[in-house]
């Protein structure tokens, strides 16, 4: 039930008395990088389910020592898929194990979540759940707003993706005095500098899971129609793996334009292959891909329904560092919104700047950084300056990206 990888010495930094037990459902090669660069903060212990096959994503194995230690084992629905999900190396850690602090993956689905935060209440231990809350739900019904509350009280901190899940507390009637945000952002060691660009780039990029909710036939549709009426002769770039890619490859067979890469993890290759490119694009329900196609100087063209998206396209500004298509009118809309900037080089020269400079203020300080200012505020005075300047930060965030906060 519980697997212990092989460990290998890895020291980071003076340890703090802190250890940090972090369980997450699955990691993905993102949050990998990001809570090996949290080890330098604390020590972690990383409580997981191996990642679920056949999902478009394979992750670098970890590599323990003094500062990492992990513990993997599957999850099981014995009572199917709305609730009452198990994570064994939750359990099996419970029964071991005793760390200083808890951080979670803020899935209510999961017993093993609750059984987490209720541990963590008995031992007097601080418990931070991280998660993007319910803002696409809008206003929340009675038993909803029981649910989060039961979680709330339970919390030290629940810690926000974004501005607009902690607004999205408060619209609900909420208290602020438990919530934080701490940007979900990554840090790509190889981005694209907007004047690496020439301006003559015809490729658009997509990169993410090969998934149904990507809305990739749409814009193969979009793409051939382009190029069909007289259009720029566009290429599209297709990074992923996933359920979906046999059936999107046989779709393109006779689309040389359209080029599968498929599961690419080779940060550099992906940086090769976007200099062909001068935009990004996710035509279904986008996540942190957005924030990836900002750090190689793309321009992100998706759909302008927020809350069918994660949290991250918030972070998005219309006709400044992104177009917005109408959903409610998908085919004709994307059409226009990728002929006219692929017809309009100035523009996207324009937009390029801003992506980038969109993607430093959310990727520096990395995540790492801005959970460890909420995380470690009581173990270093200095994580309490960087808190506070931080909030000041999700303050003009919020204001730029969602409208002035509302109480």
């Amino acid at each position: 039930m519980l697997e212990r990888r092989a460990k290998t010495p890895q020291l980071l930094r003076a340890t703090p008395t802190k250890r940090l037990a972090v369980l997450q459902p699955h990691l993905t090669n993102t949050s990998r990088e990001m809570f090996l660069e949290l080890a330098q903060y604390c020590p972690l212990d990383i409580v997981a389910s191996p990642e679920p096959a056949g999902m478009g994503f394979k992750v670098a194995p970890i590599e323990e020592g003094p500062r990492v230690r992990c513990f993997f084992g599957p999850t099981s629905m014995p009572v199917g898929r709305q609730f009452g999900w198990i994570q064994w190396s939750v359990v099996s850690y419970i029964l071991r194990e005793r760390p200083q602090a808890l951080f979670l993956n803020a899935n209510p689905r999961y017993l093993t979540f609750w059984i987490a935060l209720l541990w963590a209440r008995v031992l007097g231990i601080p418990a931070y759940a991280h998660g993007h809350g319910f803002y696409r739900r809008g206003r929340i019904g009675t038993s909803y707003k029981l649910m989060m509350m039961a979680l709330l009280k339970l919390v030290t901190t629940y810690i926000c993706y974004a501005p607009i899940v902690r607004q999205a507390f408060l619209d609900n009637g909420f208290p602020g005095r438990k919530l934080a945000v701490a940007h979900n952002s990554l840090i790509n060691r190889f981005p694209v500098l907007p004047g690496e660009k020439t301006g003559a780039e015809l490729g658009l990029l997509f990169i993410g899971r090969l998934r149904q909710e990507s809305g990739l036939d749409l814009l193969l549709r979009v793409i051939e129609r382009v190029r069909r009426e007289d259009g720029p002769p566009l290429w599209l770039h297709v990074i992923g793996e996933g359920e979906q890619e046999e059936a999107l490859r046989e779709r393109a067979r006779d689309c040389p334009w359209i080029v599968f890469h498929g599961g690419v993890y080779d940060s550099p290759q992906i940086r090769r292959i976007s200099l062909q490119c001068f935009a990004g694009c996710y035509p279904g329900k986008a996540g942190l891909s957005v924030e990836h196609m900002m750090s190689l100087s793309l321009p992100v063209i998706t759909h302008n329904d927020m809350r069918d998206h994660g949290p991250e396209p918030s972070f998005l500004r219309d006709g400044v560092s992104a177009i917005l298509y109408d959903r409610a009118d998908p085919e004709q809309s994307l059409y226009e919104a990728v002929r006219s900037l692929a017809c309009d080089p100035a523009k996207v020269a324009e937009m390029r700047q801003n992506a980038f400079a969109d993607y430093q203020s959310l990727a520096h300080p990395s995540l790492a950084e801005r959970l460890w200012a909420i995380i470690g505020e009581n173990e270093n005075p200095r994580c309490a300056r960087i808190s506070e300047e931080m909030l000041q930060s999700v303050k003009l965030s919020s204001r730029a990206h969602t409208g002035p906060e509302r109480p």
